[in-house]
């Protein structure tokens, strides 16, 4: 089983490994060494992908963890993070997430968690701190099979999911109630300041910042603790995304669902551009149904499969293997080209493919991750 990389978007920081600092179109990542890595035993083809920033990324090879892009105040930087010996990283099972601020990586079985200035390496905790998941009620030994299965970091904080469907926000972490939330909590995820979570049974909730509509309530208001997305109950979700500003949920029947901001048609909401009353829509406050069209108007009934977000742009799977995005381009993030199409209102086919593969979205860009035998 091998694993190659297709990328559009942001590469100003040479955080790609290829000289444009603007993909336009999705480009395969070098298969041999490219002049920009420095290490004669490693091959980008080894490379697996952890986490994107918008100005690097961290990617995890067999005998290491590397970055590229800007760090420690140097541009298109290909460097090994020294923080484990061979010996210890071979016996991690690691997950990264980061801001503007920290990088973090976390050992999910052992509980260590190491924090990394990206600007100034000299202030980062290289010695990793020990992460302790106190939850109410919890007996001792089952505190001691607690591990992580997701981590996200949001311009405020870090969360935690645990495989016990607990949340924990903060260093050290903090419990957060979700004892008032039908199920266990399966998934979380995050934009700039909002959060968003799902139940093994389906059901959604939202919190943080709603001035954008972010959170799906009908209203701006903020919240301390997750509460229900009202507008979707009775339907059950299987996934949820979130952009900087916006959401998305696909439920089991492959139907997808979006809201928040719309300033760059990230939603990729189909209206009338005659009708005067939507002339200056740029949120939708609670949740609406995604509808594809070809581009003769003609409705797609293909299933949605898959769902991502990036900071102003949205990604949708279909079920034929097909990829359809809107919003904003920039930097090239949808795989068109960005003086042409500065951004798109509408969800526009980009990517199809006979592999198998995986959308991931970064802040100002997208990539396709094919698996093959």
């Amino acid at each position: 089983m091998s694993t190659k990389y297709m990328v559009s978007g942001n590469n100003l920081f040479g955080q790609w490994f290829l000289n444009e600092p603007i993909l336009e179109k999705f480009e395969l990542l070098p298969k041999n060494n490219s002049p920009a890595l420095k290490f004669d035993d490693l091959d980008i083809k080894d490379l697996k992908l952890m986490h994107m920033s918008w100005s690097y990324n961290i990617f995890q090879s067999r005998n290491g963890l590397y970055v590229s892009g800007a760090w420690d105040n140097n541009e298109n930087v290909m460097k090994r993070l020294d923080i484990f010996t061979e010996n210890e990283f071979r016996a991690t099972d690691l997950l990264a997430a980061g801001n503007d601020d920290c990088l973090y990586v976390v050992d999910v079985n052992r509980l260590k968690l190491w924090i990394i200035d990206p600007a100034s390496i000299k202030t980062s905790k290289f010695h990793p701190l020990d992460l302790e998941f106190n939850t109410l009620g919890k007996m001792e030994e089952e505190k001691n099979n607690v591990k992580v299965v997701k981590m996200i970091a949001s311009n405020k904080s870090v969360y935690f999911l645990t495989n016990e469907g607990s949340i924990f926000s903060g260093v050290p972490p903090r419990y957060l109630d979700t004892s008032h939330c039908l199920g266990t909590v399966c998934d979380i995820a995050c934009g700039y300041d909002h959060y968003i979570l799902l139940t093994d049974v389906g059901q959604v909730y939202t919190w943080g910042s709603g001035k954008r509509f972010q959170l799906g309530h009908g209203d701006i208001d903020d919240l301390d603790k997750p509460k229900e997305v009202d507008a979707l109950a009775g339907i059950k979700i299987a996934k949820v995304a979130a952009g900087g500003f916006h959401c998305l949920a696909l439920s089991e029947f492959g139907d997808a669902y979006t809201w928040g901001w719309n300033d760059e048609g990230q939603l990729g909401v189909h209206y009338d551009d005659e009708d005067p009353s939507v002339e200056n829509l740029i949120q939708y406050s609670i949740p609406k149904l995604i509808d594809i069209y070809y581009e003769n108007d003609g409705n797609i009934t293909i299933d949605i499969v898959d769902i991502v977000c990036g900071s102003k742009h949205s990604a949708l799977k279909l079920e034929d293997n097909t990829v359809w995005m809107s919003g904003y381009n920039k930097y090239g993030q949808l795989g068109l080209p960005s003086k042409i199409f500065p951004f798109v209102k509408y969800f526009k086919k980009v990517y199809e493919s006979c592999d198998d593969f995986k959308v991931i979205c970064g802040i100002w860009s997208t990539v396709i991750e094919i698996t093959s035998n």
